[in-house]
């Protein structure tokens, strides 16, 4: 049989070209649809598990009996020193949770963002880290709660920068480029990174001086950051106000600017959306507990692991109500009769020395509400053990104050009664005898002798110099004054607020 020849095609080349591109414009078309579909469809499915944060509910919570909350370790929010919770914002939530009769969980995490994932995915009921509003815009699932207040932004430099030349209005910007310039840290994502790409504030606070160092945002904390700077990684930070003002405790020499001009903005905890109910029962209490215009204080304490310089740490802060200072005021009245004093000044004394604590045990020895010496206790004939009661904690404080103030007023005639407690603060804080040092050197330089300010305080600052502490008149050798001198304005500053808000009987 014949083999039948092939089918022959008679359509010309270029239509055949025109069949193959078709072809392969279907296909393609296909595959772009389908990887459409793909994106659309998993967009939906974000979109869908955003809308859901799997916070816990109010009877969850309840159930569980705790609150989990989740901040930033700074020692001005929340830190563990010796096994122990420290941190101004641990202390009102501690408030809260105890309010809302629930015991209080604490979560450490790196970052904003990282309190946002944990408040997203219901690994934290609250965050107690004071969130600026205009960082919270970008979450939408993030609502206000508890404390709120308005806080500005500011520039902190270790030294003094030479920005000064930038202010010359005529200068060209071939002289511009030649001015000296300073790295500004900032963290990435930050409220501060915010604030430094707002145009608004751009156009009214110039950042020319400056050259931006974007540190990720998982790395550092605004704290770090500040230590950072401190030994010479970089020349300025951007910071909170009220929080530079507290670093100030930490480094006297900071040197702080004014608030950024449009930089102010509203503060307060966050939670999600989905915790009506959490939210109310916080903002209940947080109105009960807490007053914007109530006076905040500062106690200070010391790392377990200190840097060269010795950096004091911020542990928490206090907040007068009712007039009222303390659970023990009805002591320091009592005691303050007795040896004639003034108890409000013991207040203050209590509240720099342990934040009204008295079961605090320093790790370099002092006890109790007044942080007394165990050697103190021995003087007055006590065990160290026996000063943890209040009462008796007090009395040796009023009983070693007065002692030193007898002997001061003795040995410098006429000094008035606010310097008599200065000074008596400072020989309370670092022994009579470096104060004793302090006076007799105002006496051989030229100083007044029955003045603290700048006169004493001046002295007791001048014994951390070779060229004094080796003078003939100096008995007890180097001493570093100037926690001591910040020790005794830390007292002063809350006795006179003390003043200001409670009678003296």
């Amino acid at each position: 049989m014949a083999k039948q020849p092939g089918k022959i095609s008679n359509k010309p080349t270029s239509v055949k070209v025109y069949d193959r591109l078709r072809t392969l414009l279907a296909i393609g078309l296909f595959v772009l649809v389908g990887f459409l579909w793909f994106k659309v469809n998993k967009k939906v499915e974000v979109i869908e598990i955003e809308r859901a944060p799997k916070s816990r509910t109010w009877s969850e919570i309840v159930a569980s009996d705790t609150l989990n909350v989740v901040t930033l370790p700074t020692s001005f929010t929340a830190f563990q020193y010796r096994g122990r919770w420290y941190g101004n914002e641990y202390e009102n939530a501690k408030t809260v949770a105890e309010a809302l009769g629930l015991k209080l969980n604490i979560i450490l995490v790196k970052s904003e963002g990282a309190i946002a994932d944990s408040l997203f995915y219901g690994a934290a009921d609250v965050a107690i880290w004071p969130m600026a509003y205009s960082v919270v815009e970008g979450y939408w699932y993030l609502r206000p709660t508890g404390p709120r207040w308005a806080d500005g932004q500011c520039i902190a430099s270790a030294r003094k920068l030479n920005i000064d030349a930038y202010k010359d209005t005529l200068l060209t910007d071939s002289a511009i480029a030649e001015l000296p310039k300073y790295k500004l840290s900032l963290i990435k994502d930050s409220h501060q990174w915010n604030v430094y790409n707002d145009r608004n504030i751009r156009k009214q606070f110039d950042f020319r001086p400056y050259v931006i160092d974007t540190i990720p945002s998982d790395s550092l904390n605004t704290e770090l950051l500040t230590d950072s700077m401190i030994v010479g990684l970089t020349e300025a930070v951007m910071l909170r106000c009220n929080v530079a003002r507290l670093m100030r405790d930490y480094y006297p020499t900071l040197v702080v600017s004014d608030t950024l001009p449009g930089s102010i903005d509203s503060l307060a905890w966050m939670l999600t959306n989905v915790s009506d109910t959490l939210r109310y029962k916080i903002d209940s209490v947080s109105t009960e507990q807490f007053d914007n215009q109530t006076p905040h204080y500062t106690i200070v304490a010391r790392r377990k692991k200190q840097p060269k310089n010795k950096r004091p740490l911020i542990v928490s802060s206090f907040k007068m109500k009712d007039g009222a200072i303390s659970p023990y005021d009805d002591i320091f009245k009592r005691k303050a009769k007795e040896f004639n004093l003034d108890w409000r000044m013991l207040a203050g004394i209590a509240f720099i020395e342990s934040r009204f604590n008295h079961a605090v045990v320093s790790h370099k020895g002092p006890i109790g509400l007044m942080q007394l010496m165990p050697q103190t206790a021995r003087i007055f004939g006590h065990e160290p053990e026996d000063v943890l009661d209040p009462d008796l904690n007090i009395e040796l404080a009023c009983r070693l104050y007065v002692r030193i103030a007898d002997r001061i007023r003795n040995r410098v005639p006429g000094i008035s009664d606010e310097d008599l407690m200065c000074v008596s603060l400072a020989g309370y804080n670092a022994g009579i005898g470096h104060v004793y040092d302090a006076i007799r050197l105002a006496e051989t330089l030229g100083y007044k002798a029955n003045v603290w300010p700048n006169n004493v305080e001046h002295c007791l600052r001048l014994k951390s110099d070779p060229q004094y502490y080796r003078m003939s008149v100096v008995k007890q050798g180097k001493f570093n004054g100037a926690f001591t001198i910040n020790y005794v304005n830390q007292v002063m500053a809350a006795y006179h607020t003390f003043c200001q808000k409670v009678p003296k009987d």
